[in-house]
């Protein structure tokens, strides 16, 4: 969920929606789905190429969505899951 009154741009909703979609959040817990998309919204600023590819064309292209396919796996791939615990610790 984006806060209220400071909603995300199109690039970054548009991204967010991909990996949904894409499955790229399948083994994340949902308690961890905000600091995924967080994360993942660090990653792609500082990245800038994908950003700017959706924010430019207005599109998903070939080449940007094979671009952010290698950037979802590289982060995925780093990103340390929490184990749920359940209510005995």
């Amino acid at each position: 969920n984006q806060p209220q009154y400071a909603p995300w741009p199109v690039e970054a909703q548009v991204v967010a929606i991909y990996a949904g979609i894409h499955g790229w959040l399948d083994k994340v817990p949902v308690p961890q789905v905000p600091r995924f998309q967080e994360e993942l919204r660090e990653t792609l600023r500082a990245e800038g190429g994908v950003y700017a590819a959706i924010r430019d064309s207005g599109d998903l292209s070939d080449e940007t969505v094979a671009a952010l396919d290698e950037v979802l796996k590289r982060f995925v791939d780093g990103l340390a899951v929490q184990e749920e615990r359940g209510i005995g610790g």
